[in-house]
């Protein structure tokens, strides 16, 4: 039997350990299918915007990525219980997981025949698995670390490749980001988070209940700003590309264009993508060096007045929804991290975004949504700059006012 988890609702490590074993299986089946008689031979194993991503090749030829998304629902959702134990996922099917991997596969379909993205175009499916290219290369995390100084022009040309989506997008590519929530999804997964089922893991004793003040604190405080944003103006924004990770963002063989994995559209354009993306900086910032830190914040800082200023009188309003979303992600990614059970579903370090540490990231959230509340936009991204580049970022929140929820 399976050890249990140190938490009643979290699956255990075996069933995590089993939930894989069975994704493998899967994939195995589908290849069987597509290119029988083959011998199947599995490589590396990584995981994004809730799905499992397996390098596997066949015959002996070229490196595919098999995409898997167990039950249809994000990885982490299931190993945290939110669905179910282990058996009664299995117990669902595989109908819903078959209808989310064709939709992810529509939607890279679409990308590549609408737009100009360079995207892994989908081979074949089978048996709720999608066969893409394998995409290699050094990632927007890794070329940012190397090469602080280049932010503005990196970023810069990044989302010029999005502009197709960004600025008055086919309607072929509306129908296939058709809006599941009235506000960005990653703002609805961030207010989804119970803020009571928080695991200490490496986290230092005394901090895990300054954690969960912390995010009880910050869930109200997001509540209120997504409740100020308008679903008419996100859906008059174009269409965000809605997953923008630095480790989604490749550029294989030395190319200066990005390659870009794991769509997942919906309304809000350039607000939604720019928010993302400096939400998953935010952790990268943190995790980096000073003097690297100090470099990326510079950028950041200069691709907004660029961005801004090409806003005119409207500043204010973009830059709140990008500050919002931001911190929607900041929060995401801390929570969802904080109330994994195991590590069998991270990959591997060695590709993953500098994590940083959550007491660290919060409190810097802690001031950017405390001043976008308080202050107004403008107060909000000058303060969280502020907070990014000062070494002292890593010291506790300032004590928790409850008029500021």
């Amino acid at each position: 039997m399976n050890p249990p988890s140190a938490c009643s609702t979290c699956w255990r490590d075996g069933d995590v350990r089993d939930l894989l074993s069975y994704a493998d299986g899967w994939i195995t089946a589908a290849t069987a299918e597509l290119w029988p008689h083959s011998e199947v031979t599995f490589g590396a194993v990584t995981t994004a915007g809730g799905a499992l991503y397996r390098q596997v090749r066949a015959g002996g030829g070229v490196a595919l990525c098999a995409t898997v998304r167990p039950a249809g629902r994000a990885l982490s959702r299931l190993v945290r219980g939110d669905h179910g134990d282990f058996v009664t996922v299995l117990a669902d099917g595989d109908g819903v997981a078959v209808t989310a991997v064709a939709g992810q596969a529509e939607q890279l379909t679409a990308l590549a025949g609408y737009t100009r993205l360079r995207v892994a175009v989908p081979i074949a499916c089978a048996k709720g698995v999608m066969f893409t290219p394998w995409v290699d290369g050094a990632t927007l995390a890794t070329r940012l670390r190397a090469r602080p100084m280049e932010f503005t022009g990196v970023v810069t040309a990044l989302m010029d490749d999005l502009s197709d989506l960004h600025r008055d997008p086919p309607a072929h590519l509306s129908q296939a980001a058709a809006p599941a929530n009235a506000v960005p999804r990653v703002v609805a997964e961030a207010l989804s988070h119970p803020v009571d089922h928080l695991h200490a893991g490496e986290t230092a004793a005394g901090e895990i209940g300054e954690l969960r003040a912390l995010a009880g604190s910050l869930s109200a405080r997001l509540g209120r700003l997504a409740a100020r944003l308008d679903p008419m103006v996100l859906s008059h924004s174009g269409i965000a590309f809605g997953n923008l990770t630095p480790r989604g963002v490749l550029y294989p063989d030395r190319s200066p264009r990005a390659a870009l994995v794991s769509p997942a559209l919906e309304p809000g354009g350039d607000l939604v993508d720019a928010g993302t993306l400096l939400g998953h900086l935010h952790l990268l910032i943190l995790g980096y060096p000073p003097s690297v830190r100090a470099e990326l914040v510079e950028g950041v800082e200069a691709w907004l007045s660029g961005r801004l200023a090409a806003c005119r009188d409207q500043w204010r309003g973009w830059l709140h929804v990008v500050l919002t979303v931001w911190a929607a992600t900041v929060y995401n990614q801390m929570l969802t991290e904080l109330t994994l059970p195991a590590a069998a579903l991270r990959p591997d370090q060695a590709v993953t975004d500098l994590p940083a540490r959550p007491l660290s990231a919060l409190s810097v959230l802690d001031a950017l949504t405390r001043e976008l509340r308080r202050r107004g936009a403008g107060a909000a991204l000058n303060a969280t700059l502020g907070a990014l580049a000062d070494s002292t970022a890593s010291q506790p929140a300032q004590q928790l006012d409850p008029a500021d929820h």
